[in-house]
C-alpha cells in the first residue's frame, strides 16, 4: 500500500519546525509495516505526482505564508486543493501530525476533516520538554492495550476539538485534560490528529513510535496493532 507524506515547505513552512527531518522519522518508523512510503516537500507538482493513487495520505506540514515567486501562481494550488477534496471524496485514510492543525490555509474543509484545529488566537503549549502521555479511551484499536508513556516534546494544549471526534490521548495541564490524539470517522473516511512530533526526539521514544505504527494500521483498516511492530529501545 502506498503512503504519501506531505512535508510543510514554502507555504506550509513555519520558523519552528524541522519538517524535512520529522518527515524521514515518519517513514523510518513505517518501513516495518511493509508500506511504500514517499515523502515529498508540500508543492502542487507533488500532490499531483502522488496524491491520486495514494491509500494513505501524512500531512507534517504547518503555517506559513504564501510567496508567489516561490510557491508558484496561484491556480496550480487551486488543482492541489481540488486533488486533496477528491481523496478525501473517495474516503481514503488521513493522518495529519502536531502542526498540521495549523495548517491548509485555502482549504477550508481542513479543520473539519481532521476533527479539529489550532486556534490562532487561544491554543499553545507549555515550554518544550519531558512530556507524559495518558490514555483516555482504551477502547479503540489505536490505543488497545497501550501503556501510558513520557517522550520529549510539545504538549499542545487549548485546540479547538470538533463534535464527534473520539479523543485517544491527553494530557494534563493545571488539572486540565488536553486532547493530543483524536480520531473521526466523518463521511466514513478514517482520520487520524496526532499532536506529537515537534521534532525528531519525539521519535526516539519508542512507545511514541509504537503509537505511530498503530495509527497508521488502524487508518489502513487493521482492527488491532500487529504484534512485534513496537520500536525496539533507544
Amino acid at each position: 500500500m502506498k503512503v504519501t507524506v506531505l512535508s510543510g515547505s514554502g507555504r506550509y513552512q513555519d520558523a519552528w519546525h524541522d519538517f524535512t527531518a520529522t518527515s524521514v522519522e515518519v517513514a523510518k518508523a513505517l518501513e516495518p509495516l511493509g508500506l511504500d512510503v514517499a515523502v515529498r516537500s508540500f508543492t502542487p507538482a507533488a500532490v499531483a505526482a502522488d496524491l491520486p493513487d495514494a491509500d494513505l495520505l501524512v500531512v507534517n506540514a504547518g503555517h506559513g505564508a504564501y510567496q508567489p515567486a516561490s510557491d508558484g501562481p496561484e491556480d496550480g494550488w487551486v488543482e492541489t486543493f481540488r486533488l486533496l477534496r477528491e481523496h478525501r471524496a473517495r474516503r481514503r485514510p488521513i493522518l495529519a501530525l502536531h502542526a498540521a492543525a495549523n495548517t491548509l490555509d485555502g482549504l477550508d474543509a481542513w479543520p473539519h476533516w481532521i476533527g479539529g484545529r489550532w486556534d490562532r488566537e487561544r491554543s499553545m503549549h507549555p515550554p518544550i520538554g519531558e512530556a507524559r502521555v495518558e490514555v483516555t479511551d482504551g477502547d479503540h484499536p489505536v490505543t488497545a492495550g497501550l501503556a501510558p508513556f513520557t517522550l520529549h516534546d510539545e504538549r499542545y494544549s487549548h485546540l479547538d476539538l470538533h463534535p464527534g471526534s473520539r479523543v485517544l490521548l491527553h494530557h494534563e495541564l493545571e488539572g486540565t485534560r488536553q486532547p493530543l490524539v483524536w480520531v473521526t470517522e466523518d463521511d466514513g473516511a478514517r482520520t487520524v490528529y496526532d499532536a506529537l512530533g515537534h521534532d525528531v526526539r519525539s521519535y526516539a521514544a519508542p512507545a511514541r513510535v509504537d503509537l505511530l505504527r498503530r495509527e497508521v494500521r488502524w487508518l489502513l483498516g487493521a482492527d488491532a496493532p500487529a504484534p512485534g511492530t513496537a520500536a525496539p529501545a533507544r
